[in-house]
């Protein structure tokens, strides 16, 4: 299909349809060059909307990644990926037990004034005899897409593992594959995870033991989410030498997601400056301690709630929590395999990006991050390659000092990033979801870019837009969280929850009013 000039921009879509950056900005952060969206982007889209067709709410020719903003689930404004509330809607509204409304508020943190749900029953019966066998089936069909992934990465990211151009497109189109095998169960167990955390809530609210939710869906332990801090611990300790660490994790680091990004496997240092600041720990701050003592927290809550509840509803919480226990640690296995596939992919570009530079039809390697994927894939590079990747890469760069609300309507109006802006309320206040508690006071440290700003020192609180399973490490010397993007299940508050840390979240404006 013929690719954009800006292929990292929406430039027109109906004024009456609703985009929210909150919940794709976890996904996706910041402004992603063309190469990230065009493996990220369709590939998603699709694997979403066959997971939704999996437990019945779409039908088979609904599965598609429309070029038409109105009828996609996300896509991308200025470089920063968006998602269709409009479309999440309509799904909601489409599904027993739930609703338009819910999906906007649990999923977007709020629902917008003057919107109304609008049950269209028409699917239910469909829903009802798909949906659990998608459920009953999506923990092993997860489990059969990762376990091969591990392996397939360490290979083809070893040295000499990515021996020619031939073999660079094969990596190439072989990780965007998997990666849609895996975001396809993956979205699933994301979905699952939000729906049973409402159900602890509710139950909680009916014990009346309302807050007591965020003990129920805590100290699971061996989380992918926490092995890297695990692991890096024990480096500190020199109990795990560094480079048996990179091979378990090296996938990992700053922007992550992002195709372009120099993670750990190519850059140390970041690693060990971590290393600097966990020996200056106590050894009473060992995660894996820590976990233990999060597991006997979460044993005591489940006691306390269901002591709290009559049988029926007893039952049925014991029921909910068992399924909470089983789905939401996968979160991080799903998560851990798509960027081991990023990672692939980030290692072919580089051969794909040196070979064209070689033959003159890039200025230097890093252009091929502003290609995309079918463009590195065609037999030959488009004849002006040179030209495109520098007016895109120009773009890019333009977007990057650029944002765009958190929710607007059709197409968005950017405006310039300024970092001491104050977008609160005159008093300053900062709020957000308590997603794990604690009272904690101490300097702020605000991070929006990791690889760049000052990094947080032990005991500080850590300030950002939004997290990834490489700030899980960063995370562990905070004494406490305070995060613009996301929600109760979302990367940061599993993690703030597993490693003891108090964490509010969904701020929307904490990096801009604390300074």
């Amino acid at each position: 299909m013929p690719e954009r000039a800006n292929p990292i921009h929406r430039e027109s879509c109906g004024d009456d349809v609703a985009w929210s950056t909150i919940n794709a900005g976890e996904a996706i952060p910041g402004v992603v060059t063309p190469l990230t969206w065009s493996f990220f982007g369709d590939p998603t889209e699709r694997a979403m909307k066959r997971m939704f067709c999996d437990i019945g709410v779409l039908r088979p020719a609904q599965v598609v990644a429309s070029e038409r903003p109105e009828d996609r689930l996300w896509d991308l404004f200025y470089g920063r990926a968006a998602a269709n509330l409009n479309t999440f809607r309509w799904i909601g509204d489409r599904m027993p037990g739930t609703s338009g409304d819910a999906i906007e508020e649990q999923i977007f943190g709020q629902v917008r004034p003057g919107v109304v749900s609008e049950h269209v029953v028409g699917r239910y019966p469909v829903v009802a005899v798909k949906m659990p066998v998608a459920v009953a089936r999506v923990a092993p069909r997860l489990r059969a897409a990762c376990a091969p992934v591990g392996p397939w990465w360490r290979s083809a990211v070893a040295p000499g593992g990515i021996a020619s151009v031939d073999a660079a497109r094969a990596a190439l189109r072989e990780a965007s594959s998997r990666f849609e095998s895996v975001m396809r169960p993956h979205t699933l167990i994301a979905m699952l995870s939000q729906a049973l955390y409402e159900q602890l809530r509710r139950a909680a609210v009916a014990a009346g033991r309302p807050g007591l939710e965020l003990s129920l869906i805590t100290g699971y332990g061996a989380m992918a989410e926490t092995e890297v801090v695990s692991d890096l611990w024990d480096v500190s300790r020199e109990r795990l030498t560094l480079d048996e660490f990179v091979a378990r994790h090296g996938y990992h680091g700053p922007d992550e997601g992002e195709l372009s990004a120099r993670v750990w496997r190519l850059r140390r240092e970041p690693l060990l400056a971590l290393l600097r600041s966990y020996r200056e720990m106590g050894d009473e701050r060992d995660p894996r301690a820590i976990e233990r003592e999060r597991a006997v927290e979460r044993r005591r809550a489940e006691r306390e709630l269901f002591g709290s509840l009559p049988g029926p509803r007893r039952e049925a919480a014991r029921a909910v929590a068992k399924l909470a226990a089983r789905f939401i640690p996968l979160r991080g296995t799903g998560k851990a395999a798509f960027l081991q596939c990023v990672d692939v992919a980030r290692a072919a570009a580089t051969v794909i990006g040196e070979a064209l530079a070689d033959a003159g039809v890039l200025e230097q390697p890093a252009d091929a991050f502003m290609l995309t994927v079918h463009e590195l894939l065609a037999p030959a590079p488009p004849g002006d390659a040179c030209e495109l990747a520098a007016a895109r890469r120009a773009i890019h760069d333009e977007y990057r000092g650029l944002d765009i609300p958190d929710l607007f309507m059709g197409a968005p109006q950017p405006f310039p990033i300024e970092r001491d802006a104050a977008l609160g309320d005159e008093s300053g206040l900062v709020t957000g979801a308590a997603v794990s508690p604690g009272v904690v006071e101490g300097v702020a440290r605000v991070v929006l870019d990791a690889d760049v700003d000052e990094p947080i020192e032990v005991g500080e609180i850590l300030v950002c837009r939004t997290t990834d399973p490489s700030w899980a490490s960063t995370m562990m010397l905070a004494s406490a969280l305070v995060i613009d993007i996301g929600g109760p299940i979302s990367h940061g508050a599993i993690v703030a929850r597993e490693l003891g840390i108090p964490c509010v979240i969904g701020t929307r404006n904490g990096t801009a009013v604390i300074r």
